[in-house]
């Protein structure tokens, strides 16, 4: 069929993606939760007290792009698990105090109703997947897993062990279900890499989580836990959290350029003690420093490859494109007779200088 050309096509409508997803997102039942979700458990105690208490977000931002990304990735490799695998997958778990959604369970052979899972056999497994950018990936590459995340699948296994899954078409509710086995599955959202983690169910692990729980659930107000991270700048969960202005009591009104963390510096005694930890770290950094500076020195001429548990590899050193010259063009403009533009110069950097006291007794 031809086109036909005088179609004005600026006054069609074009709908917003990204808003729509933002909207969807928050109206996720797991957003809205009031009870506490294992996902939060070992994370920041503050932030789990929020969530218990029912306080609303004062944060809710719209620039969530890669989370909703994620979100629609793990919808997908859940999708797989179940079709190719055999999984149950998006299993409610609730005891009244914790509610949680376990993404991927393998009941042992038998166990089940119906089960189509090709790796039925004697251990039942509990999968938790995360998506994560390949900045994120590569710390669960050399550090493996974090504690809240080992904390979170603990729980879930916990949780199917204890009778906590809610009606199920396949599954005993309501019954105790065997787990031995908890896997964590992360997945680059960049390039699809897989890393997997997996080990016994731990029953130490699980004690540690719901005292950690317990702890904010017999908490009084957000206020009276503490803050288990940095704040927002130094912890990228702090930069994200729904809940950030409200916890840091962030006002932009209120001298806009100060970090928040001053909040922390109470009173002397607070002051002393960060001037303290500042001056052990620099020590610990200044002394670090050399031991990199001389390592580098020693491998400028070793070749790319595995030493052991280390693989070295080389980037850079390639030729840059010309650039301004900003004296030679202050040059040419004062040979012209012109006025040499001028913008803000701003303010110089705060510079912080901590010394320790002398010891008068060993001075």
């Amino acid at each position: 069929m031809p086109t036909d050309t005088t179609t004005d096509v600026s006054t069609v409508p074009i709908p917003d993606l990204w808003k729509a997803a933002h909207r969807d997102d928050r109206s996720r039942p797991r957003s809205r939760q009031q009870l506490l979700g294992p996902s939060s458990i070992g994370l920041c105690r503050r932030r789990a007290a929020y969530e218990v208490h029912g306080t609303w977000p004062t944060d809710l931002a719209d620039n969530r792009h890669a989370a909703i990304l994620g979100t629609w990735l793990h919808e997908g490799i859940l999708r797989v698990l179940a079709k190719q695998y055999g999984a149950f997958t998006e299993l409610e778990l609730t005891n009244g105090t914790l509610l949680g959604h376990a993404d991927a369970y393998w009941a042992p052979a038998g166990v089940a109703d119906h089960n189509g899972s090709v790796n039925a056999g004697e251990l039942g497994v509990v999968e938790d997947v995360k998506t994560k950018s390949t900045r994120a990936l590569d710390v669960v590459v050399r550090q493996g897993p974090s504690r809240h995340e080992w904390f979170q699948v603990d729980l879930y296994a916990h949780l199917l062990r204890t009778g906590a899954l809610t009606e199920h078409p396949y599954l005993a509710a309501g019954e105790p279900l065997p787990v031995d086995v908890v896997r964590l599955r992360y997945v680059g959202r960049e390039y699809g890499q897989v890393v997997v983690h997996q080990r016994p169910y731990d029953k130490d692990v699980t004690q540690q989580a719901l005292a950690w729980a317990e702890d904010v659930l017999d908490s009084p107000n957000p206020d009276a836990m503490p803050r288990d991270l940095d704040g927002p700048g130094l912890s990228i969960i702090c930069d994200n959290c729904p809940f950030r202005s409200a916890c840091w009591q962030l006002d932009p009104r209120q001298v806009p350029d100060r970090a928040p963390q001053t909040i922390l510096a109470e009173d002397a005694a607070d002051i002393t003690a960060a001037l303290s930890a500042y001056a052990d770290a620099a020590e610990t950094e200044s002394a670090a420093k050399k031991r990199k500076a001389k390592a580098r020195k020693i491998l400028d001429a070793a070749e790319p490859g595995t030493y052991g548990d280390f693989k070295l590899s080389w980037s850079g050193g390639n030729p840059r494109p010309p650039v301004p010259d900003p004296e030679a063009m202050v040059h040419i403009i004062e040979s012209l007779d012109l006025e040499i533009p001028l913008k803000s110069g701003g303010r110089t950097s705060r510079t912080i200088n901590v010394s320790r006291v002398p010891d008068p007794e060993t001075s």
